[in-house]
């Protein structure tokens, strides 16, 4: 049986008491009011954490801050507990777009985040889900039929629509919603709905059997505890800054001020766009410079900072602030040169063009360089 204290919190006065009462007195369920995980917000475990917050009762203006200062939704307000809106990241040969976090998982940051919006977290390994597979079951069951999707850190045996399997372990946070008498599961996923792979149904979930197979975790909502003030909540977040900027190497990717020059070089490597077609070339551009702009994009860290800065009166941010709104600047005068998010192939098929680019790129790594030693 499952060590609920040593996988992270007791069961008592949860919400959904995942853990007691046995078998389920229903055999088929799911949650049908919920928000969804949407592609475009990039950010997908952040997304998913602030769907498991809202199912709570938690709400989402308090995420926001106050005054002038304010963050379009709870997405912003849990990614930068995550991580996923101070980090930067880089690899020439595999994009970007498939959200941050799962780059970097650090199960710790998920139980931050739930404490965020007042619940401890019930972190699950892959270890423990094997050891008692129907205990884990009854849990997600337990926790559907109380209205709380589950979230869990990647699923395997995701189905496509041409009756194959999607055999790799899809590498974003996900909501479990929904299950059936077979132990068949409905998660809502951040997948590719592109020809042959159409497999969500009306309620935006995709039917997946023996996913927890795959999956790295589950995250459960545990005990209700005391909210921390938001001015803690902002200020241990910016603390946390450093450790995003100066991550190690993994699987291809760098981080910080590296993954901007990285960035830049591979932008004037002159083999990549010689000879390529208009359509060939927009893919490449996807591939090696709009897919990790897309995550530059979706950051409002300089709001974020601004917050804590102006309504939280925090120093450090006061501090950030500057560096903040100059990577701002840089962010947009990007996208001015382009003349929208999507470069024109005419002009990204010349080396004087992708120059100005990489320029601005590497002011970027020097403000995250910049950024670093205000730390000091």
């Amino acid at each position: 049986m499952i060590n609920l204290a040593q996988a992270g919190a007791l069961p008592s006065g949860t919400i959904a008491d995942p853990f007691t009462g046995g078998e389920p007195p229903r055999t088929s369920n799911r949650i049908l009011n919920y928000r969804r995980i949407h592609p475009w917000e990039n950010y997908f475990l952040a997304s998913a954490i602030c769907s498991v917050a809202l199912a709570t009762g938690a709400d989402e203006d308090a995420f926001k801050t106050i005054g002038h200062a304010q963050l379009d939704n709870g997405l912003h307000f849990f990614s930068a507990i995550t991580g996923d809106m101070f980090t930067a990241l880089y690899a020439a040969d595999k994009p970007c777009d498939s959200g941050i976090t799962n780059y970097f998982f650090v199960p710790q940051v998920i139980k931050q985040a739930y404490a965020a919006f007042g619940y401890e977290c019930i972190y699950l390994s892959t270890a423990q889900i094997q050891q008692d597979f129907r205990a884990v079951m009854n849990a997600i069951k337990a926790s559907v039929d109380n209205g709380i999707p589950v979230l869990a850190w990647g699923m395997g045996n995701v189905p496509n629509g041409d009756g194959s399997r999607y055999t790799d372990r899809l590498p974003e946070g996900c909501l479990i919603g929904g299950y059936d008498e077979h132990d068949l599961l409905y998660v809502n996923i951040y997948f590719n709905q592109g020809s042959g792979r159409k497999t969500v149904d009306q309620d935006d979930y995709t039917a997946i059997r023996h996913g927890l197979e795959g999956t790295r975790g589950l995250f459960f909502v545990g005990n209700r505890i005391a909210q921390p003030d938001m001015r803690e909540i902002y200020r241990r977040a910016i603390e946390n800054i450093p450790a995003f900027l100066v991550m190690p190497s993994a699987d291809g990717y760098v981080f910080g001020q590296e993954a901007f020059e990285k960035w830049a070089d591979t932008l004037l490597d002159e083999s990549r766009f010689t000879g390529k077609t208009d359509d060939e070339l927009q893919g490449i551009c996807w591939d090696v410079h709009c897919s990790p702009y897309c995550n530059v994009c979706t950051s409002q860290a300089e709001t974020y900072i601004r917050a804590a800065a102006e309504v939280y009166d925090i120093a450090l941010a006061k501090k950030l602030l500057p560096l903040y709104e100059q990577y701002m600047q840089l962010r947009q005068a990007i996208w001015a040169l382009h003349g929208d998010f999507f470069p024109p192939m005419d002009k990204f098929r010349t080396r004087e063009f992708r120059m100005q680019i990489a320029d601005m790129l590497r002011q970027m790594g020097s403000v995250c360089d910049d950024i670093l030693k205000a730390f000091d």
